[in-house]
C-alpha cells in the first residue's frame, strides 16, 4: 500500500476496492487480510474480500460472515 507509514483502516480499504477495480485482486486481497486483521467485524472488508477471491468455498465463507455480522442479516 501506499498509503503512508500507518494506514488507517479505511485507507488500507479505500486502496483494496480501488485495487479490485483495476483488476489486481492479489493487493486488493492483502489489504483487505491488513484491514480483517485489524477489524475482523468490518462488513464492507468482507464482501469485498468475497468479491475478490476465485475460491467458491472462500467467497461463501465470506459472505456467512457478512450475513453474521450484519445486522440486517
Amino acid at each position: 500500500m501506499t498509503t503512508g507509514a500507518n494506514p488507517t483502516s479505511e485507507q488500507a480499504l479505500d486502496f483494496a476496492v480501488s485495487a479490485i477495480k483495476r483488476g489486481d485482486s492479489s493487493r486488493g486481497r492483502a489489504a483487505l487480510a491488513w484491514v480483517l486483521q485489524r477489524e475482523p467485524s468490518n462488513v464492507v472488508a468482507w464482501l469485498w474480500m468475497a468479491e475478490c477471491l476465485p475460491e467458491s468455498d472462500a467467497k461463501q465463507e465470506c459472505l456467512r460472515r457478512v450475513t453474521a455480522l450484519s445486522p440486517f442479516g
